[in-house]
């Protein structure tokens, strides 16, 4: 809502810079490539910054990094997965470089690309 009223009153819409003044984020685990480590750290920052509930912080995440980063669409490249929260538990697999861990104030948000079948059927 504060963003709306800021466009409305022609004020600037907030840097990446503006957020860190106002929230601190720190990197746990990460690995993924520099540039996507960077987005996720940015679109981790607006989503907290903009929504208040965990699910539409998932949510946010998720999609901005689905826009952001579009598969090939061919079915077997993976797909971006969000998990957010305070105190949770992960046991998940994924690409290889495509997961990171990131602690936005007291929110933490857990990234990662991951085929939906990752195992051949004749392995199962």
């Amino acid at each position: 809502m504060a963003d709306v009223e800021q466009q409305e009153q022609g004020e600037k819409p907030l840097t990446t810079a503006d957020l860190l003044k106002s929230h601190s984020v720190k990197v746990i685990e990460s690995h993924m490539a520099s540039t996507y480590e960077e987005s996720a750290v940015e679109v981790g920052l607006e989503a907290v910054h903009k929504y208040k509930q965990y699910k539409d912080i998932a949510s946010h995440v998720k999609h901005q990094f689905d826009k952001k980063y579009p598969g090939s669409g061919k079915a077997t490249e993976g797909v971006f997965h969000c998990v957010c929260g305070k105190n949770f538990a992960t046991a998940i697999s994924h690409e290889t470089r495509y997961y990171i861990h990131v602690q936005v104030d007291t929110v933490h948000i857990v990234l990662f690309k991951s085929k939906d079948n990752p195992f051949s059927i004749s392995e199962a």
